[in-house]
């Protein structure tokens, strides 16, 4: 049974605490849905039952002898935050590849260039008059760096609508500029139903405006072509943590340098502005390579026994911000998907339709992770039976999201159905959730979906300096993993393909 209700409208993250772009949802039509193909009922028994049992043991294989949380303490530790392009990112996808090769599971790499990695260098700001104080700053990633420490005036700029840049015009060159008001944390939900809201929640944030994402990105290249000193955002987060963002799509820099304050910092800002004029300065020593950096994501693979050519994917992204370690973004997803593919190979099955595995890079940082694979197999597109991605922390897989694709609902149903039984899940959800590496495979009429986890401290630790192991629950995550590993299967067993979308689902940016 569908869980039924209405789409919100999915629009950016405010102050774009995710770098890939959040989309419209658009009401199905009833007559969208395509009837099951014919098979006998006793055929739709014999399937679902066959599901359940193997999924069973599946779960019990990772209860028994997991090696996530070993290899999520590995990858936070001993290598660390990832951005893309950098030596970490790199030193991680070579150590997974050889993870899924010690674990009999065939596996390579998939390696194109980005224009510069980026490394964050030292970052100081300090408030000089009226008061006198240090405080914290963190640039978005690609950010450019301040010419030295600079020095100015901080201002507010208020812009809803293109006409009301007027007043800044010549105001903003050497100033350090913030973007409009505090955000109103009274206003967060304390009890959001998942992870996905408790970062985004619904109506899945707009900047401040009328023109919602584009009218803001245009309003940030107006201010940096004032030459301001630095463009400054409110990080939104309570207890002074920090958020991050960036990528830049290009891998390039940024036309002006931008920063994150914590919520308390920008607000202080704000308030000493309303009482009069304020000076700050601010150093941002960050450092971009001089030549192109290679960019890898990790595939393995269980190649099928009788329809070898058609993929069913589950994955997750291994790089990273770099505030923290990188652990419940995404590392948790990850290592979730190592597992799935570490569990069932030991069990020594051999699916029907080949189960592929894919850690991605570049979900952070400009998406090239998930391009890059669509580019290398785009003759194998229409043979992608589905995707399922786990992307939002540590947090027990509740549902799965249809993401709109009601052509598939009937035999996805079914395929859900065997896990509602072994893993105690809530029906499918038709909630539509968008900003991870199952989005481009949509836009390629994929049959693509999305994991929906318990919040879990994911909205804390999500881009933060408080993404670290220790926030990892061992039971929990170990669910994902067997649930990746679950769904792989079911669908490699079912005796029909779920169709793609003659149009990608998820509208171009």
């Amino acid at each position: 049974m569908i869980q039924l209700r209405r789409p919100f409208l999915a629009q950016l993250f405010l102050l774009l605490f995710s770098s890939v772009l959040l989309v419209q949802s658009q009401e199905a039509p009833p007559q969208a849905a395509e009837p099951v193909p014919q098979r006998t009922a006793e055929q739709r028994t014999a399937y679902r039952r066959a599901m359940e049992a193997a999924d069973q043991k599946i779960a019990d294989e990772v209860k028994a002898h997991s090696e996530l949380m070993k290899n999520l303490e590995y990858l936070t530790t001993q290598i660390g935050p990832r951005l893309t392009g950098s030596p970490q990112m790199q030193a991680a996808s070579d150590w997974t590849l050889k993870r899924f090769q010690d674990y009999g599971v065939a596996a390579h790499l998939e390696t194109v260039e980005i224009a510069h990695a980026w490394t964050r260098g030292a970052e100081t700001a300090e408030i000089t008059s009226p008061i006198q104080q240090r405080i914290g700053i963190h640039a978005f990633g690609w950010s450019k760096a301040t010419d030295g420490e600079a020095t100015g005036s901080a201002m507010v700029v208020s812009i809803k609508k293109p006409a009301d840049f007027e007043q800044y015009k010549a105001k903003l060159k050497g100033a350090f500029v913030l973007m409009g008001k505090p955000r109103d944390l009274s206003r967060e939900d304390p009890n959001p139903e998942n992870a996905y809201d408790a970062v985004i929640p619904p109506p899945r944030g707009v900047p401040e405006g009328e023109e919602g994402f584009r009218g803001y990105m245009q309003r940030l290249r107006q201010i940096a072509a004032e030459q301001p000193a630095a463009i400054l955002l409110d990080s939104g987060k309570t207890d002074s943590l920090y958020n991050m963002t960036g990528g830049f799509r290009t891998y390039q820099p940024s036309e002006a340098p931008m920063a994150f304050l914590t919520h308390e910092d920008y607000d202080l800002l704000y308030r000493l502005l309303q009482a009069g004029p304020v000076t700050m300065k601010a150093n941002l020593a960050e450092t971009f390579s001089e030549k192109p950096a290679p960019a890898s994501i990790t595939v393995a693979e269980i190649k099928g026994s009788e329809h070898p050519d058609e993929r069913v994917i589950i994955g997750g992204h291994l790089d990273s911000w770099d505030l923290g370690q990188g652990a419940l973004d995404n590392g948790t997803g990850a290592m979730a998907t190592l597992e799935a593919a570490r569990a069932l190979q030991a069990l020594g099955w051999k699916p029907k339709r080949t189960i592929t595995f894919v850690l991605f890079t570049g979900e952070e940082e400009g998406g090239i992770g998930a391009a890059t694979f669509l580019t290398k197999h785009a003759n194998e597109i229409p043979q992608i039976d589905a995707v399922l991605i786990h992307d939002t922390g540590t947090g027990k897989v509740f549902s799965i999201a249809l993401e709109d694709l009601w052509q598939t609902a009937p035999l996805m149903q079914e395929i859900y159905q065997p896990l509602q039984e072994v893993f105690d899940l809530k029906p499918l959800s038709n909630e539509y959730f968008r900003g991870s590496d199952h989005v481009p495979f949509l836009r390629k009429g994929v049959p693509a979906y999305f994991c929906v986890q318990l919040p879990a401290h994911y909205r804390e630790a999500h881009h933060s300096q408080t993404d670290t192991f220790d926030k990892a629950i061992p039971d929990q995550i170990n669910q994902g993993a067997a649930l990746l590993a679950a769904w792989a299967w079911n669908v490699s067993e079912m005796p029909e393909s779920l169709p793609h979308s003659t149009v990608g689902s998820a509208p171009e940016e």
